[in-house]
């Protein structure tokens, strides 16, 4: 079995304080701390086996978590452990939503009646030196929202492995590429998933997502975009090229207007994925800026998006 344990700290000030108390640390600390020891002793699930890939995502809520629980710290609390917990809020808002690193179980699960869990030696620990965010695996892998495990299939495992190696090349050298094609249709149906949300909370979610997006190589460089901002763009567009002004030639197989993403100021050329950046277009004027790019059609376009 491989699974994601998907670990992150409480949003009660009594737990952390009690974390404090007893070891001066959170589970940021020890699964830092871990990696340099090279085992350590973690939550597992009852069904966990000697040999089980546990790989380590500190939570996307993590961060939120910590900052919530030291919202209202009264003058009762020692300056150390204001100092703790602003140490903790700094490591969190580093490594939420970020894949740590993974290791091998290697001993028989045994009960902790006083936490109620299940806990196992795990060792062969390795850190992830170039870590992975979530946004990058999160149209291929849906994290358990119930729970802190995610078991993985085997095309996942593999799948991960590649994303891992693009930017750490030396934990998993003979990771194979996913076909172009299953990427292209994985962010296509990424795009209609989202298209089903209402505009404005769409434009909402799409507004706080701007990024330099990650490019893999495969067979030629792909770009991993946001299908929240894809989805919106074309919402935005409501069925009309923002070029040329023109109706989308034809609906799709879903019967929306059939209109393309485009980045004004190209990935490639170091343009934001954004909602300042992107537009909709028809096939044909998208085919025309990416052999033109004229000035004029820029300017125009940039234009457009202000005026929206």
């Amino acid at each position: 079995m491989v699974y994601i344990n998907n670990f992150t700290v409480s949003r009660e000030i009594h737990e952390i304080e009690y974390m404090y108390n007893n070891c001066k640390s959170t589970n940021i600390n020890s699964m830092l701390e871990s990696f340099q020891d090279g085992n350590t002793v973690w939550s597992v699930p009852k069904k966990t086996v000697p040999g089980d890939v546990v790989i380590f995502l500190c939570a996307k809520s993590a961060y939120k978590n910590i900052s919530a629980a030291s919202s209202h710290l009264s003058d009762c609390y020692s300056k150390d452990f204001f100092d703790f917990i602003n140490e903790q809020k700094k490591l969190y808002k580093q490594y939420s939503g970020y894949l740590l690193g993974y290791g091998v179980v290697n001993s028989i699960p045994y009960y902790d009646d006083e936490d109620n869990r299940w806990y196992s030696v795990i060792d062969r620990l390795q850190k992830i030196e170039t870590p992975v965010h979530f946004d990058d695996f999160k149209m291929f892998i849906a994290i358990n929202k119930f729970a802190s495990v995610t078991i993985l299939k085997d095309e996942q495992w593999e799948r991960l492995k590649w994303l891992i190696n693009q930017n750490n090349p030396d934990l998993f050298p003979n990771a194979s590429a996913p076909d172009i094609k299953a990427l292209e249709q994985e962010f296509r149906e990424a795009v209609r998933k989202e298209e089903s949300k209402p505009l404005e909370q769409l434009k909402k979610e799409a507004k706080k997502k701007s990024s330099q997006p990650s490019a893999y190589n495969v067979s030629t460089k792909v770009y991993f975009r946001d299908p929240t901002i894809a989805a919106y763009i074309k919402k935005r567009a409501d069925g009309y090229c923002q070029l040329c002004g023109q109706k989308a030639p034809f609906n799709d197989k879903n019967g929306e207007p059939y209109l393309e993403s485009h980045h004004i100021d190209w990935l490639s050329k170091g343009g934001m994925d954004s909602v300042d950046n992107c537009v909709a277009l028809c096939p044909d004027c998208h085919r025309k800026m990416h052999i033109l790019n004229d000035t004029n059609d820029i300017k125009h376009l940039k234009t457009k998006i202000l005026q929206e």
